[in-house]
């Protein structure tokens, strides 16, 4: 077993010198002239101007390392600030070119919030779906109209309109950066280069709405190709060593043309209890545990609390035993309900931008949902994350940090199945030193008796849930 790196370090290959191009986007000569240590200089003097506080010093590092042109893949846990880093880079871009940047989103949601957020910052955005993007939003993009442009891989990989807009030179000579947002989703889509649907292993497929295989997308790296050299960012807080080799091999990118950059990866902040369920994981009535009655406790005074089940139908189950524990029966199903709702990929779109919208302004304090709710959504206002069922530690650990985002403590709830039927059920069942598949480290998660925070920590680094206090790399 490898050591993890420390909570901050920097692979970065030597790279040429920085190439100044006669066509396309330059940032500014100034900079472009400055050496690396007065451009970080210069970063975080912006930082304070433009944010009111000190840039982190890996954020000024994958700026620096996007303005030398390089690729880049910054891990950073969630709460970080990594939807930051484009902003701060597109800065140093004179206006003149009227450029683009544009970010792949893997979850149909996480655009949304991400477009609001660019928005109050001061720069233009729009998210392109498959109901909103006509010859009109494609001639405004082309044009340079939208700053900071959000699309799905669909979009990108399948749109005959979007494809012919992307390989014009107009918009080629447009581009600053082409950000893959939550890029750990490559991975557990099985997005490689052979890419058979089997390699979703069991332990993802726990997640109902992680997404289904696409086959297409062993394309994204072919596309890619043609960014009229300008870099691409790689944002993720979860990336297992041998994901982050696959997604490389599915993009096309080689150890000498990326930078890979490990940002502190705990989140001191959030408190994880791990409980073990008393009732059948389809009832959900174990989380009836979290809720109090609503004669002790009103809608508007309740603890905002995402719960992420494992499928569509337990998100309607965890409704059923909230109402339970609040003593309301049967008022969760009305889709206006002040308490909950849910969320999943069948949610009519009308539906889950109401859901969202009204959640995020304080008009009810749960959501019962599936992946589908997204992992990028930055709510300051969640202070309480609950997983039902056994999953993948990646996954797990992204929904967790969908709490304490305001950097005030958060409260992390897993409840996980006494026994899986042929699984590891307890610490006896795994064999020391022997490599440990997902559904391995789905199981390890769920019986370790080691801290959770340096379990999630070290899974994330070398790739296996730590079981025993002499582990090299838990001590």
């Amino acid at each position: 077993m490898t050591s993890p790196p420390t909570s901050l370090t920097i692979d970065i290959r030597p790279a040429p010198a920085r190439v100044w191009t006669p066509t396309g986007v330059n940032i500014y000569k100034k900079h472009f002239d400055k050496s690396n240590e007065k451009l970080k200089e210069h970063i975080s003097n912006a930082s304070i101007k433009t944010y009111g506080q000190i840039a982190k010093v890996l954020q000024v590092d994958t700026v620096t390392s996007l303005a030398n042109g390089r690729n880049t893949f910054l891990l950073a846990g969630t709460g970080f600030g990594k939807s930051r880093i484009s902003e701060m880079y597109y800065q140093l871009i004179p206006g003149r070119y009227k450029t683009v940047v544009l970010v792949l989103n893997p979850l149909d949601t996480l655009g949304d919030n991400q477009v609001l957020e660019k928005v109050q910052a001061g720069f233009t955005a729009i998210k392109l779906t498959k109901l909103t993007f006509n010859e009109q939003k494609a001639k405004e993009i082309l044009i340079g109209d939208y700053q900071f442009v959000y699309l799905s891989p669909e979009i990108f990989l399948n749109s005959k309109m979007f494809q012919d807009l992307y390989y014009s030179s107009t918009f080629q000579n447009r581009i600053a950066l082409i950000v893959i947002d939550e890029a750990h989703m490559i991975y557990i889509w099985g997005i490689v280069e052979s890419g058979p649907a089997e390699k979703q292993t069991s332990s993802h497929l726990r997640h109902q709405d992680s997404g289904l295989f696409r086959p297409l997308y062993g394309k994204l790296g072919a596309q890619l190709l043609f960014r009229n050299n300008k870099p691409l960012l790689l944002l993720s807080a979860t990336c297992r060593p041998m994901a982050t080799e696959a997604i490389m091999k599915s993009l096309k990118l080689t150890d000498e043309s990326l930078d890979i950059l490990h940002g502190e990866l705990t989140r001191p902040e959030i408190r994880i209890i791990r409980v073990t369920m008393s009732n059948s994981l389809s009832s959900s009535l174990d989380v009836i545990k979290l809720f109090p009655s609503k004669l002790d406790v009103s809608d508007n005074n309740m603890v905002p609390t995402l719960v992420y089940s494992g499928s569509r139908n337990r998100t309607m189950a965890v409704l059923e035993a909230i109402d339970r524990a609040r003593e309301t029966p049967d008022q969760l199903k009305f889709a206006n309900s002040t308490c909950a709702r849910r969320f999943h990929s069948r949610t009519g779109d009308k539906d889950k931008e109401k859901c969202i919208e009204e959640f995020a302004n304080g008009k009810f304090p749960l959501i019962s949902c599936t992946m589908a709710l997204g992992l990028g959504q930055n709510w300051k206002r969640v202070r309480a994350v609950a997983h039902m069922g056994r999953g993948d530690p990646a996954s797990i650990g992204q929904m967790i940090g969908r709490c304490g985002r305001d950097g005030k403590p958060g409260l992390a709830v897993l409840f996980v199945e006494k026994n899986r039927p042929k699984g590891k059920n307890q610490v006896g069942h795994f064999k020391r030193d022997k490599p440990q598949s997902d559904l391995n480290r789905m199981d390890a998660l769920a019986v370790t008796p080691l801290c959770l925070q340096v379990a999630f920590a070290i899974d994330n680094m070398v790739g296996y849930v730590p079981l025993w206090e002499d582990d090299p790399n838990y001590i």
